[in-house]
């Protein structure tokens, strides 16, 4: 009899563990189905656990890169549109010089009117800012580049009283020639200002800096600050309609060099832009492959979860009868069975 009982507490016990097994998979499958998920932590995903992890490792990182490329596409916008404003400053300066100074001084106003709202645009451009950060002052965006307008002017206009006095062209030309970023009106600080950089990718870093001292704008400052600030030559000056002459022809080569150097900065940043541009791309792609694999060793299949579940119900209903059974055996009913 002791050993019938033993036998009878095995069968039970058995019965009873068999329950529990299919009962956690009714509930694990019964998760997938609400859920969706295969498991609700690492631990639940089993071998699958570690490549999760490093998938969704890489997810904020793509995410961070997409960031950057969002702030540095919108800052190249800004800058460009900036570059173009300033290569028509130059190019309208050109355009009055040719077609209004060819062989008089009768619309001299008017261009000197056309120079002063072009030199203003500029300095606008120049100083143009981005979320509280100057488009071109380098590393150091939270400094204004261009910052002394009077000092600008006053440096060409002591150059012009002694040009109109002396009639000394070339000294003229080359002092102002050898004006610094600073006697230009441009902040000391872009001499030790930094590039400016953003990590777009795995290993892909865009160098995106325009320094406001760049030549180009500093050419362009010069033509229309002596085209703004120079007078036709009076009877009382020493300088002759010849030097003036001279004077906006130099002012016309160098708006031209000016025009030229932007415009070639406007198609080195296009090129960067298109780098960034790829980049996203690339990041795109990258990012919704991560999500798919993600969702892969992830997501239940819910289709099957749902038939495993009838199979399962089926198995524990049985399961339930012979527990039912089990548990009505006694030692009486097994001696006279």
């Amino acid at each position: 009899m002791s050993t019938n009982n033993v036998s009878l507490l095995g069968q039970s016990t058995a019965q009873s563990e068999r329950l529990a097994a299919l009962r956690q998979q009714m509930d694990t499958l019964s998760s997938e189905v609400t859920t969706g998920q295969v498991a609700d932590t690492y631990s639940g995903l089993g071998t699958q656990a570690e490549p999760v992890l490093n998938l969704n490792a890489q997810q904020p990182l793509l995410q961070s890169y997409q960031n950057n490329i969002s702030t540095v596409s919108n800052t190249m916008t800004l800058m460009n549109n900036a570059l173009s404003q300033i290569s028509d400053a130059g190019t309208t300066l050109i355009d009055a010089i040719q077609t209004q100074l060819q062989n008089s001084p009768t619309n001299l106003q008017n261009v000197q009117q056309i120079a002063q709202r072009g030199l203003q645009t500029v300095e606008d451009m120049i100083n143009q800012n981005n979320n509280g950060q100057y488009l071109f002052a380098g590393s150091n965006g939270s400094s204004p580049p261009f910052v002394d307008n009077s000092t600008l002017n006053s440096n060409f206009v002591n150059q012009i009283n002694g040009w109109l006095a002396t009639g000394n062209t070339p000294t003229l030309l080359g002092n102002i020639s050898g004006f610094t970023a600073t006697n230009l009106g441009l902040s000391s600080s872009l001499t030790t200002s930094g590039n400016v950089t953003a990590q777009i990718g795995d290993n892909q870093t865009v160098d995106y800096t325009i320094n406001a001292n760049n030549p180009g704008f500093q050419n362009i400052i010069r033509a229309l600050t002596l085209v703004a600030n120079t007078p036709y030559p009076s009877a009382t000056d020493t300088a002759t309609p010849a030097d003036f002459q001279a004077v906006m022809g130099s002012a016309l080569t160098t708006a031209q060099q000016g025009v030229t150097q932007v415009n070639a900065t406007a198609t080195t940043l296009g090129g960067k832009f298109e780098q960034v541009n790829a980049a996203k791309t690339t990041n795109t792609a990258d990012l919704s492959l991560v999500q798919s694999q993600i969702s892969t060793l992830t997501s239940a299949d819910t289709t099957t979860a749902i038939s495993e579940m009838q199979a399962l119900q089926t198995q524990l209903t049985a399961s339930y009868q012979v527990t039912n059974m089990v548990s009505k055996l006694s030692l009486v009913n097994f001696l006279t069975f």
